[in-house]
């Protein structure tokens, strides 16, 4: 395998509905120098012997069978054996454009760059497209990326690993892995590699079709998911102030708090009880704000917030079923509006972005 100009990293747990499609959207790449490399972390369905077969078809694919230990430890697991000069992941039910690898390849050659980071577009069950990618391709076309621009790089830079491409001396250099567990492994990963580059870059340019799921773990908001969402998150911040990035953290953390806070609301797996236990253990994070100055959210959840960072969670919880049921009736879009930041909210911020700025330079 030496040679080989990108390692494509696919883990894999009970795949087998979509897990063909994603393998011939590697096998059937531009780019032709390659490796593969299949992790089936002890699938209890016929993934392992899609992979075998494949394998034996194609000798730049590796497969690795392991037991069960979650996407990060499976990602961690091939990148220690992975030969080439660069990183590519792909999620085991999505697909990538047929000249995905050449496109990233190409601009990560010419760049000279740690990372670059593309457009992606949604597909369903069927591999329907959605009529627009993820990014704004008028309003975001191709530019390097500056950790500490939040007007046009920071719109872009998402905290999916699989719309990238890494160059692999520079994640060894920086000891960059997945080294947390789900959920936010992702951010874990991705915010590291932000703010350890010296230099990124984006591309308008589709490489990547993401298969929206409804049922994947992410939706699963139970008490342990917000415990380990708890755990990753402090984990996360203390990146940030140990490498002195608070401006970046400061948008990254309005892109958060609402959302996580809305997820806290509309899960049916936990009770009123256990709610009050998260936001005991949240109280953290939530009052944050206040240090960094980001006082933004939809007026329905502020006096939510403020009753969560005084403790006052009997008084949260009423609200939080108000919103709650008031949320039932929402359209998707309305929901999203409420969880994420409008560019007004992005404005205000805007007038303390120099005194984070300078915190970081001193």
């Amino acid at each position: 395998m030496k040679g080989k100009k990108i390692s494509i990293i696919v883990p894999i747990y009970n795949a087998e509905k979509y897990l063909s499609k994603s393998i011939e959207s590697l096998i059937h790449q531009t780019l032709n120098e390659i490796e593969i490399i299949l992790v089936d972390d002890g699938s209890k369905d016929k993934s392992a012997d899609i992979c075998k077969e494949y394998a034996k078809r194609d000798e730049r694919i590796k497969v690795i069978i392991k037991e069960n230990e979650g996407q990060a430890k499976a990602r961690n697991t091939a990148l220690e054996i992975a030969k080439g000069k660069y990183i590519m992941f792909l999620d085991s039910d999505d697909m990538y454009e047929k000249d995905a690898c050449e496109v990233m390849y190409n601009l990560a050659e010419e760049k000279q760059a740690d990372y670059v980071s593309a457009n992606y577009i949604m597909i369903d069950e069927n591999d329907e497209k959605r009529p627009k990618p993820a990014f704004d391709a008028e309003k975001y076309q191709e530019f390097e990326l500056n950790i500490n621009d939040y007007t046009k790089s920071f719109f872009v830079m998402n905290s999916t690993p699989w719309n990238k491409i890494y160059n692999l001396e520079f994640l060894n250099k920086n000891k960059i892995k997945f080294d947390v567990n789900p959920p936010s492994e992702d951010d874990y990963f991705t915010t590291l590699v932000y703010m350890k580059s010296k230099k990124g870059y984006y591309t308008s340019k589709i490489i990547y079709d993401y298969r929206y799921n409804p049922n994947s773990t992410s939706n699963k908001c139970d008490k342990e998911y917000f415990r380990k969402q708890n755990l990753v998150y402090k984990s996360i911040y203390n990146n940030f102030v140990k490498n002195e990035k608070m401006g970046f953290y400061r948008y990254y953390y309005a892109k958060k708090n609402a959302y996580l806070l809305c997820k806290i609301i509309d899960s049916d797996l936990i009770s009123n009880t256990d709610k009050k236990e998260i936001l005991n253990e949240l109280n953290w994070y939530f009052s944050l704000a206040d240090d960094i100055k980001v006082f933004i959210a939809n007026d329905t959840l502020m006096p939510i917030f403020s009753n969560i960072r005084n403790g006052k969670y009997d008084e949260a919880l009423k609200q939080m079923n108000e919103v709650k049921e008031m949320r039932k009736s929402y359209s998707v879009f309305e929901k999203s509006r409420m969880s994420f930041p409008t560019s007004e909210n992005y404005a205000k911020m805007s007038i303390y972005d120099n005194e984070f700025i300078n915190k970081e330079l001193k």
